[in-house]
């Protein structure tokens, strides 16, 4: 049986696409537009038909989901707009200022109250849920002399330290139900991640930066203060507990809650017209369109499916297919779940193990993609994270560059430990 040869200049094109991306960046255009111009790239690139531009922005925007049956990009575009209504109602009825004193009052020092909220809103797998802590983080370090780069980093970063090891997020799961291995034994893998993440991402955040004075004391009892860091979580929690039980439930939720903290709170009607004004980003909107248009048209290409095969055909290492197929997954889409789907199946064989898999060198595979992601111009909540403090995307980068490496690093020689301790 003859088999095809693959396309050998796949990595060229890819790379191309990549430069295209970074190049508008560096020209100041947004990165929905970025991507936008760059997905019609890959047109010429692999032989798409140009009438696939144009079906290919009615299936962004009408065509729902073949497994869910929800129209994504709209719902994801109404979603993030909702959040930043729940944002500003919250802000308006002082919630934050609230929150953000009980916490300093309980943490006293302003820069564990900015991690405080990520990390504990982090628990919530929700899609751009860096939004959500975004303002908590700018308001505890509201004035301090920390650039407003490290303060979308440190948003952005803490808020992920969780993924590795939290079931509720659906790559873990995925991962799981793809291998037949237990997400315990994942957990077990990878737990110290969590605790490198959470170590080396203050000291990034925080070094050399001066040490803000400490949050003042107030006359409230330790009860008030718990109450007032429960009325600004509650809300988040519900929507998540909801979200939970069906992500069909996230809009119906949102509204829900912004609706009673309406009606709790009192806030008069008439400055409602100003609120939904200031929800609504154009930014926004396009960066969503740009996002899952520039997702769909990768798919349609065929780029990541004749990637893998030309690693294949190539007969490249193992372990260089191991790191790499998850880590440019991880890289293209910015989504845990897409790299696991992606790349897990083609990685199996080479971490076949007796009747099972080597499940050191299966969480290697799951940090790698993770990485990617981590790095990915595409993640949503980097993308949201930066737009917030009003920094370029290329601004957090640095700090990335920093710590990302260490994880697949850090993955792979705690696998080499547990394989020389068995």
């Amino acid at each position: 049986m003859i088999v095809a040869a693959p396309d050998f200049w796949i990595i060229f094109k890819i790379g191309f696409i990549f430069i295209l991306i970074i190049l508008a960046l560096r020209l100041k255009l947004s990165l929905g537009l970025s991507l936008i111009l760059s997905a019609l790239f890959l047109v010429p690139l692999f032989g798409i038909d140009y009438v696939e531009l144009f079906r290919n922005i009615l299936r962004t925007v009408f065509e729902p989901d073949p497994k869910t049956g929800s129209f994504i990009t709209v719902e994801l575009m109404l979603i993030l707009y909702l959040i930043g209504l729940l944002e500003s109602v919250m802000r308006t009825a002082g919630v934050f200022d609230r929150m953000i004193g009980s916490a300093g009052h309980l943490l006293r020092d302003p820069r564990k109250v900015a991690v405080f909220f990520p990390v504990l809103l982090g628990v919530l797998p929700s899609a751009g849920g860096a939004r959500f802590s975004a303002p908590m983080v700018g308001e505890a370090l509201k004035g301090s002399y920390m650039k407003s780069s490290k303060k979308a980093f440190a948003n952005y970063w803490f808020r992920h330290i969780w993924e590795p090891i939290l079931p509720l997020y659906p790559g873990l799961l995925l991962a799981s139900a793809i291998t037949g291995v237990a997400i315990s034994s994942f957990v077990s893998c990878q737990w110290p991640l969590v605790v490198f993440m959470l170590v080396t991402g203050w000291f990034v955040s925080f070094n050399k930066v001066p040490k803000p004075a400490d949050m003042p004391k107030d006359g409230n009892s330790f009860k008030q203060h718990i109450l007032s860091i429960l009325e600004g979580t509650l809300p988040v929690l519900f929507i998540a507990a909801a979200v939970l039980l069906n992500n069909r439930l996230f809009i119906p939720a949102l509204l829900a809650v912004i609706i009673t903290l309406q009606i709790s709170y009192r806030i008069e009607l008439r400055l409602f017209p100003a609120l939904l004004k200031k929800a609504l980003s154009v930014e926004i909107l396009l960066l969503i369109f740009g996002v899952m248009y520039f997702k769909n048209m990768l798919d349609i290409s065929g780029a990541i499916g004749q990637l893998n095969f030309y690693f294949l055909f190539a007969k490249v290492s193992p372990l260089l297919i191991v790191f790499a197929l998850p880590f440019i997954a991880g890289l293209l889409t910015g989504v845990v779940q897409a790299y696991v789907g992606i790349a897990f199946p083609l990685i199996l064989p080479f971490l076949a193990q007796g009747t099972g898999y080597n499940i050191p060198m299966l969480s290697f595979a799951f940090i790698s993609g993770y990485a990617g992601v981590l790095l990915s111009p595409v993640h949503l909540c980097y993308v949201l994270s930066c737009g917030y403090f009003e920094v370029e995307i290329i601004e957090g980068y640095p700090y990335l560059f920093l710590l990302v490496p260490f994880l697949p690093a850090m993955a792979f020689c705690l696998a080499l430990l547990k394989h020389s301790a068995l």
